[in-house]
């Protein structure tokens, strides 16, 4: 089984609604091409999946970020894929896409990520695990977020 692992990088717009980093990539996935994910990729021989979430967020986006949370481990789009999700603070660094592997990189709303072409288990990673929240457990998150910022 593959393993992949996916940063969640968060931030706060000036209306104070909470926007997520997501890309898209170059690469030819068929009926995915172009949607979005969270930063991430594969997790290589001998490393973590902290240490590779870390590593494909400085990659593609430029930033110094560290996992900090893992939010879940579900299966993924592709058969025969384990996926984790971390949430991530920013240590350093502002956005520089990696324009060999993507297309675009940016911060989206709850409202226009559910409006985007997303892949389905970011989809369902968002709606199980971060828009579904109640609106206590949505202040403990965007507390624990700004903590993060700080």
């Amino acid at each position: 089984m593959k393993k992949v692992a996916f940063g969640i990088v968060t931030r706060q717009n000036s209306q104070g609604e909470d926007e997520y980093l997501l890309v898209s990539t170059k690469k030819d996935y068929g009926k995915f091409t172009g949607f979005y994910q969270p930063p991430g990729g594969h997790i290589e021989e001998g490393e973590t999946e902290q240490e590779a979430v870390a590593r494909e967020i400085l990659e593609e986006v430029g930033l110094i970020a560290e996992p900090i949370e893992r939010f879940a481990e579900v299966e993924g789009d592709v058969p025969d894929y384990k996926v984790y999700w971390w949430r991530c603070k920013v240590e350093d660094g502002e956005i520089k896409i990696n324009e060999t592997e993507l297309s675009a990189a940016n911060y989206f709303s709850q409202d226009q990520i559910k409006k985007m072409n997303v892949w389905p288990a970011t989809k369902r990673f968002f709606e199980e695990h971060v828009f579904s929240h109640k609106e206590g457990e949505q202040t403990q998150i965007r507390e624990a977020n700004k903590e993060v910022h700080r």
